[in-house]
């Protein structure tokens, strides 16, 4: 046993290195993927705005805490509005003949637009949730996600559509969790689409010690079960012997098929300008 753990001592010795190297990293706090946030002209450092007031007050601080973390990791500004108001009056006052359902995206395009969001600069990257909770002329609740700069690239009308539904599944039982349903869907919606983005230093290092041990007990299966079967077992004298074989080629078939592009996720979703003259993209669904 002693000879078999100094055989594959540099396998441990790896493996302690990549676990010392995961401990100093996260020790200084030095998590890959982190932004610096560069617009200074916004108005406010508020990010929850629970004007329907259907969050408690440690529900609040639990929201800010979390955008705060998401917002440094997915490189955009996360702001949630909640009302309990009509629109009908505010919207008219922006654009005549307005539906319904698009009161509460003149808000929030506005509401961005005025406090200059932005994770790089005013009105620039990110994304706004409002969720009005007074029933307007039509007798449904309306929520709008308005999105800008990178989350306005990134989101097509798809996406939009998905994370609203993951917003509805909670939003009339648990408010909380329904909010931060949102702000967690922003943070994975707005990492890179490839697999470094779902790996951290810790699963890595799972991962690495998951499969040394199965590869370790392997070996020590095959010692136990006196494997020695080698290269050479089976060669006529011990050396390898050729043989010369040939395919004849008689005829080719070929057959070909077009495939489709998925184009679903290309950003860019419900694109228009608000009355600021700002680039926004979004949609919206009422309940």
């Amino acid at each position: 046993m002693k000879k078999y753990f100094r055989q594959f001592r540099w396998v441990f010795l790896a493996v302690a290195v990549l676990a010392a190297v995961t401990a100093i990293v996260y020790a200084l706090g030095l998590k890959s993927g982190e932004k610096t946030r560069t617009n200074s002209e916004c108005t406010t450092e508020e990010r929850v705005f629970d004007y329907a007031d259907v969050l408690t007050d440690e529900e609040e601080n639990n929201l800010r805490q979390l955008i705060s973390k998401r917002e440094t990791e997915a490189g955009c500004d996360i702001v949630l509005v909640t009302l309990e108001e009509s629109l009908a009056d505010y919207a008219a006052k922006y654009e005549k003949n307005c539906p319904t359902n698009q009161y509460v995206r003149i808000f929030a395009d506005n509401f961005y637009d005025e406090h200059a969001f932005g994770f790089n600069k005013p009105r620039g990257d990110g994304i706004i949730l409002v969720d009005n909770y007074f029933r307007e002329a039509d007798g449904k609740i309306h929520t709008w996600l308005s999105t800008c700069g990178s989350t306005y690239e990134t989101y097509s009308d798809e996406m939009i559509d998905q994370l609203l539904d993951d917003v509805y599944e909670d939003v009339d039982t648990d408010p909380y969790r329904a909010y931060e349903t949102y702000v967690n869907d922003v943070y994975y919606d707005m990492q890179p689409a490839s697999l470094g983005a779902f790996l951290s230093i810790p699963v890595c290092l799972i991962a690495a010690t998951v499969i040394l041990v199965l590869y370790l007990l392997y070996q020590f299966s095959l010692r136990q079960n006196g494997a020695s079967v080698m290269a050479r077992t089976y060669m006529e004298g011990g050396k390898p012997e050729f043989h010369t074989n040939r395919d004849q080629y008689l005829r080719k078939f070929v057959t070909t098929r077009h495939i489709e592009r998925n184009t679903g996720g290309s950003g860019g979703g419900g694109g228009h300008i608000s009355s600021g003259g700002v680039s926004h993209g979004g949609g919206g669904h009422s309940r």
